[in-house]
Order: C-alpha cells, then structure tokens, then sequence
C-alpha cells in the first residue's frame, strides 16, 4: 500500500494547484463529455502557461499559478484610438522578487 501511495506523492500537490488556481473540483454541467472537456481545457492552459513561464518568463518559475495569472493573463488594459488605428494600452507588468 504504501508502495503505491510513494507514486502519488509528486501528483498531488499539482492536483492541490489545479483544484485552487483553475477550478478543477467544479462541474460545470450536467453532461460527463462537456465536464470532461472543460477539465481537458483547464489542463491544457495550465500546461501552456507553465511552458509560457518556462520559456519566456524563467524569473517567474517559482509563482503559483494564481499569481502567475493576474501577473500574466488578468493585466487590465484599455483599448484606445489615438489616430486611424486601434491601441491595447496595458498596465505596467510586476516585477519578480
């Protein structure tokens, strides 16, 4: 028993993460094939952003991902018209610590 339990150590504080940062414990609708889906879709985007970070943003590794998305995906901006052409205007970027 405990030979099996010692394989789900590294898993579950990833399931912690998506459970709170993504919403994985939520069912969304009835339908097992839709909540099949929107799991799928919230671990690719998960995976995504991580490969994003990995990539692009190393200095931002060690944030969670609740941080990692108002950091990165909720940044507020504002669509503008300066001239003949449309603007997005996005707040200042965090820095890491």
């Amino acid at each position: 028993m405990a030979r099996r339990y010692d394989a789900r150590v590294g898993i579950e504080p990833s399931i912690g993460a998506w459970t709170g940062a993504w919403g994985i414990g939520q069912v969304p609708s009835r339908g097992f094939d839709a909540n099949h889906a929107t799991l799928l879709l919230k671990l690719l985007v998960h995976n995504l952003l991580r490969r994003y970070v990995l990539r692009d943003a190393p200095a931002l590794q060690r944030w969670r991902a609740p941080r990692l998305r108002r950091a990165l995906l909720a940044v507020p901006g504002r669509l503008v018209r300066p001239g003949r052409c449309w603007t997005l205007r996005l707040a200042p970027r965090p820095t890491p610590n």
